[in-house]
């Protein structure tokens, strides 16, 4: 008799236990499965440019001028090496193009006087052609001595110490542009139906609690089919003043999800 009392009295107790559990967890679910509240997703800062330098060539480097955090201008040199070698190997191809220049430019006035054939003509103008080339290639070799900034920005991260020797294709220094930064955004599908390029929203920014006005400026190609949900990239409208990539934060869309 006892255990006929017992047992409506523990089920009682443990029903709106396993409702609430089961509640929750299906809240749960949606938020970190599509990172939406409501009308409000999770966006993530990016940068539009951003590079891994490396070498072209093998050679010593003699100087890298920036370290990791600093800025710098488009056209700044970032990273020089020591190309002794290189230049005085470009001195020799210079001097053995100026020497096949004069042959052909000899041979061409000895034509005109019929003391040499045309053959002779056409075997030193290839020559000369060839040496041409060469200097050339040597010539963009030199040029790669210095590693120029191809924008203005930031530097990420430095992996090599100067005075070492590096092979070619060795990565060096990471590189980001600070000054134009974009917002990745992962939004329902369903929002296709009021959302387009040029919508407005506020992105709040959790590191720092500052609101920016942005815009969406891209809508991805393709919907994700099992989370219903696609890319989207948004582009800040305001002063970028101390917003840094890696940054996260809340897009917040005056239009509702329905």
């Amino acid at each position: 008799m006892k255990q006929n009392v017992i047992y409506p009295k523990l089920i009682m107790l443990i029903l709106p236990i396993v409702f609430f559990t089961q509640g929750v967890s299906a809240e749960e679910d949606d938020f970190f499965s599509t990172g939406i509240v409501s009308d409000n997703v999770r966006g993530l800062i990016k940068p539009v440019e951003r590079a891994v330098i490396s070498s072209e060539i093998s050679a010593k480097i003699q100087s890298i001028l920036f370290k990791s955090g600093d800025a710098f201008k488009k056209g700044d040199l970032l990273v020089g090496f020591d190309c002794s070698f290189y230049r005085a190997d470009m001195a020799s191809v210079e001097a053995s193009y100026k020497s096949r220049q004069h042959v052909f430019e000899n041979n061409k006035q000895l034509l005109a006087l019929n003391a040499i054939s045309d053959i002779d003509v056409s075997i030193s103008e290839s020559e000369m052609q060839v040496a041409r080339a060469d200097r050339t290639m040597k010539a963009i070799r030199v040029s790669q001595c210095k590693i120029k900034a191809p924008y203005s920005g930031r530097v990420i991260e430095v992996a090599i110490n100067e005075h070492e020797t590096v092979p070619a294709d060795k990565e060096i220094l990471s590189i980001l542009n600070d000054s134009n930064l974009e917002i990745e955004l992962i939004v329902p599908s369903n929002w296709l139906n009021w959302l387009a390029v040029n919508e407005t929203f506020s992105f709040i920014i959790d590191e720092t609690g500052k609101v920016l006005d942005a815009k969406v400026s891209k809508i991805g190609a393709v919907v994700d089919p099992v989370s219903q949900t696609i890319k989207l990239t948004g582009k800040f409208e305001g002063d970028l003043n101390g917003v840094l990539s890696g940054m996260s934060g809340t897009a917040q869309f005056s239009k509702g999800n329905n």
